[in-house]
């Protein structure tokens, strides 16, 4: 009767751990699931707002480019007030918030080469229409790509 009793007591004893490993795998995997699902809803989350801070700053590359041409068209004499434009432009895109911080890096790329086409008109001189507003955008938004899915605010 002692030996069956205690045979029932490692029987019982194998299913609760059976019970208790069965329980830590789903428990598990589980887990492992909805990481992956608040993973993935984070990379579409980031590549939707990081499409829209592109766009967004792709157009105003393009509108900065029209005011640019304006202001070459201008006569030196009469350049002033498209310069002015210029640093306005340049200053509203300064204060434009981005959805992802790589918008932002993009952003700050995108300003300062503004700024610096803008000091060429001041000193008198001329550059061409896209004086590396391009190329300082594309640069930007490349480090965003490399970073795709690791920058979505909240």
């Amino acid at each position: 009767m002692e030996k069956e009793a205690r045979r029932e007591k490692l029987s019982n004893g194998r299913k609760a751990v059976i019970v208790v490993v069965a329980a830590a795998f789903i428990a598990s995997a589980t887990t492992a699931m909805l990481a992956f699902t608040a993973s993935h809803r984070a990379r579409e989350r980031d590549a939707k707002v990081l499409a829209a801070d592109t766009a967004d700053l792709r157009g105003e590359l393009v509108t900065w480019q029209a005011l640019v041409r304006d202001t070459m068209d201008a006569a030196a004499q009469d350049r002033q007030p498209y310069i002015d434009r210029l640093v306005g432009h340049t200053q509203g895109l300064s204060v434009w918030k981005p959805r992802t911080p790589c918008g932002r890096t993009a952003r700050d790329n995108l300003a300062r080469a503004m700024e610096d086409h803008v000091r060429i008109f001041l000193r008198g001189e001329s550059a061409p229409v896209d004086n590396g507003e391009s190329r300082a955008l594309d640069a930007g938004l490349r480090e965003c790509d490399a970073a795709r899915g690791r920058d979505v605010d909240g």
